[in-house]
């Protein structure tokens, strides 16, 4: 659910891969030590996380070798609130992306279920399949839902580095920079937040792969209001192809 939805861009890479008129799933299982959106330390572990499961599916359809389309949805399962393990949050998002020499434009139209009500969001990319894969994403809130924030947009940049150590071991550093354009999580805009990651990949096969990995986040205490500034985060889970 972060920064375009990953899930909705990491279908647009598969089906950039496909042939024209195939159709692929992915399935992802991931722990995740924090949950993060936009920069927002959304449970508040900051030093101390709480963890949360992330169950995700992508169905991507390649119509041609320009266009293609994808759908899926995200979980949010933890007790972190006090109750059950169970489902605190739904994501279900629709997009599609065209494809022109190395430039692919993405739209992604997505719906935030929690607390509730719905989160209302519209996402715009390009990213460039060059040197350093970089990589620019507007970040449009149609509806604030239960975010306790505003109808404001996030312009994130984007970039990562990726390199094979084995034929089934590859390891990638993704960076990103957020700011606020106009009022999000608070009135404050500006500088919002960056990252960078430590990502590891083992792939057992061409179907199925184990993903690992740490992330250090630095954020404005004025523009994201975290209850800490700067932490790392974990991740590990397992994700399959179809």
């Amino acid at each position: 659910k972060l920064i375009l939805s990953p899930l909705g861009a990491a279908g647009l890479l598969v089906a950039g891969q496909a042939q024209a008129g195939d159709l692929t799933a992915g399935l992802s299982l991931d722990y995740n030590s924090h949950f993060i959106s936009y920069g927002f330390d959304v449970w508040g572990g900051g030093d101390d996380p709480q963890g949360t499961f992330n169950p995700s599916l992508s169905l991507d359809y390649k119509i041609n070798d320009a266009w293609a389309l994808n759908a899926g949805f995200w979980l949010d399962v933890n007790d972190n609130g006090g109750g059950p393990f169970e489902t605190v949050e739904t994501d279900v998002w629709v997009g599609a992306a065209y494809t022109y020499g190395i430039t692919t434009t993405s739209l992604t139209l997505q719906n935030w279920q929690y607390g509730g009500t719905s989160e209302g969001i519209l996402d715009l990319g390009f990213s460039f399949d060059t040197f350093l894969s970089p990589s620019i994403t507007i970040h449009k809130r149609l509806d604030e839902g239960a975010s306790g924030g505003f109808n404001g947009t996030f312009l994130v940049l984007g970039a990562e580095h990726s390199f094979e150590i084995t034929d089934q071991f590859s390891v990638s550093i993704p960076v990103s920079v957020g700011f606020a354009m106009d009022e999000f999580h608070t009135t404050e805009e500006g500088y919002g937040f960056a990252s960078i990651a430590l990502q590891g990949s083992y792939a057992f096969n061409d179907m199925t792969s184990f993903n690992f990995g740490a992330t250090f986040w630095d954020t404005d205490d004025e523009v994201i209001g975290n209850a800490e500034d700067s932490f790392v985060a974990f991740n590990a889970g397992f994700s399959f192809s179809f």
